[in-house]
Formats: structure tokens, C-alpha cells, sequence
């Protein structure tokens, strides 16, 4: 089980989760691609990860409009052969009641919806229709935006584009913001079209799942998901298949299914509190 020589990229690659499936595919070898609108953020991921050889950081955005460029830098270095797309994984991240002017200032407890500058603090009810158009398709816009940039550059028999998403609906406690929730489920929507949209194809498309509520500074989760995330990735296997992850169990049963697990090349993450 190896990615040497392989190259992934990380959608959302500097968040918590983001973090550990980064962690994840170094451990395996790969060369790893994480873009960021926030220097700081990629200046700290690599501070984490304590600069490892693989990890290539690039200041770019992948909104509409914007990642056409992102892409075509970065893949002048390397040619592509995984994605993995991370996104509203946190939903049981706590929104911080207050307004913001920008992304950097609204921290909505690492809540998905103060990277995109969504307004998390309306009531759903107290919306316009404008309002409400506009901050629930962000999240799905900048995944769709990502998947028609980088799935044309995918090369190789095995490629394959993974999303990882979260499970709060429903969920006792959840603490989730009203466009997080939304916007969570639109990206459901799109994992589940393009799983069936790339089935005939050479692109192995996947959705793992995460239904495991942790506290924001524990890492054991991200460490445990990221690992189980890089395995599969190496592994031509599950082509369209959405996996749950809603207990430990359930990682130790996928890990020991496919025979996944970490070789230590990588420092462990420390506790990790949003920034």
C-alpha cells in the first residue's frame, strides 16, 4: 500500500480534518498539493506537519472564477493523480455569535461557513430569498468549481476523487449553523451526482462519510480519518460507494479490511484549537 510517485491534492487541506488527511497521504508517500486563500494558514499546516518533504502549499482559492488559475499553477510542477475533497466534515463546530466584515474575522467555531464569509448568525426566517440564494450554494459552488478543474487533470488507471463530508443531520445536540447544515447537504447532493455521473468511467469517485462528533481540539479523529482516507485512496477499490464512518469500529473494521495503517513517517498531529 503505497502512493510514491503519486501526487493528491486536498480540498480544504488546512482545516482540522483537512490536517490529517494531509498527514495521511504523506505518510504513504504521496506528493501532496494543499491551496489556501490564508498564507497563514498554509504557513501553519506546514509548521504542524514540521515541513515535510512531500507537502507542496500553494496560495490560490478554488471559488469560481479563480481556480482555473490555482490549478493550472500548481500542475505545472507535477501531474495529478488523486483528489480529496474535504468539506463540511465539522458539523458539530459551535458558531460564535458576532458579525464580520471578512472570512478572517468571523470564526463561527470552525464552523465550514466562516471560510466562504457566509452569515451564519440569520435566522432562517429573518432571510431574503437573495440572502438566502447566495449563502446556501457556497460551500456546493466552490466543490463543483474544485471537481470541474481538477477531475480533466487526473491521470492514470486508478486516479480517483474522494470526497469527504459530515453527518449532522439529525443529530442529538447538534450545533451546526442553519447555512452550515444547508450547505452540508448540497454538497451530499453533488458527491452522489458525480458518484453517479463518473461510474463509467476510469475515475474511482467515493464518499466517506464522518458521523463522529469530536471536540475541536482533540486530533485523534482527524489522525484516524485521515489515515483511513489515504489507505482508500490507495486502494482501486469502492468505485462509487459511499462509506460510513460512524463510530471507531467502524474505522477499525475498514482498516483492517484493507489493511491500512500508518508507518510513523509523519509526526502525529498536536491538539489543534480553529484560528
Amino acid at each position: 500500500m503505497s502512493l510514491t510517485n503519486q501526487t493528491a491534492w486536498v480540498v480544504g487541506g488546512v482545516g482540522v480534518v483537512g490536517r490529517g488527511i494531509t498527514r495521511g497521504l504523506l505518510q504513504l508517500g504521496a506528493t501532496v498539493i494543499v491551496n489556501s486563500r490564508s498564507e497563514e494558514r498554509l504557513q501553519s499546516l506546514q509548521e504542524t506537519l514540521d515541513y515535510p518533504e512531500g507537502l507542496i502549499t500553494l496560495h490560490g482559492s478554488l471559488l469560481p472564477g479563480r481556480a482555473s488559475f490555482t490549478v493550472s499553477e500548481a500542475l505545472k510542477r507535477t501531474q495529478l493523480h488523486h483528489v480529496v475533497a474535504h468539506g463540511a466534515v465539522r458539523w458539530w463546530a459551535r458558531p460564535t455569535p458576532g458579525k464580520f466584515e471578512n472570512m478572517y474575522e468571523f470564526k463561527a467555531g470552525c464552523d465550514e461557513t466562516y471560510s466562504l464569509n457566509i452569515n451564519g448568525n440569520d435566522r432562517l426566517l429573518n432571510m431574503s430569498i437573495e440572502d438566502f440564494t447566495q449563502s446556501s450554494s457556497q460551500l456546493v459552488a466552490l466543490h463543483l468549481s474544485a471537481a470541474q478543474n481538477l477531475i480533466p487533470n487526473l491521470k492514470g488507471s486508478n486516479s480517483s476523487y474522494t470526497f469527504v463530508t459530515g453527518d449532522g443531520s439529525g443529530k442529538p445536540g447538534g450545533e451546526r449553523t442553519a447555512m452550515g447544515e444547508i450547505n452540508s447537504h448540497h454538497v451530499w447532493g453533488l458527491s452522489a451526482a458525480l458518484r453517479h455521473e463518473l461510474r463509467d468511467s476510469a475515475i474511482i469517485c467515493r464518499d466517506i462519510r464522518v458521523g463522529l462528533p469530536v471536540h475541536e481540539k482533540s486530533e485523534l479523529v482527524s489522525e484516524e480519518v485521515g489515515d483511513l482516507c489515504a489507505g482508500l485512496v490507495s486502494n482501486p477499490m469502492d468505485k462509487g460507494r459511499l462509506i460510513r464512518l460512524d463510530s471507531f469500529q467502524d474505522i477499525e473494521d475498514l482498516k483492517l479490511k484493507y489493511q491500512i495503517s500508518s508507518d510513523g513517517r509523519t509526526k502525529n498531529l498536536p491538539q489543534f484549537a480553529c484560528q
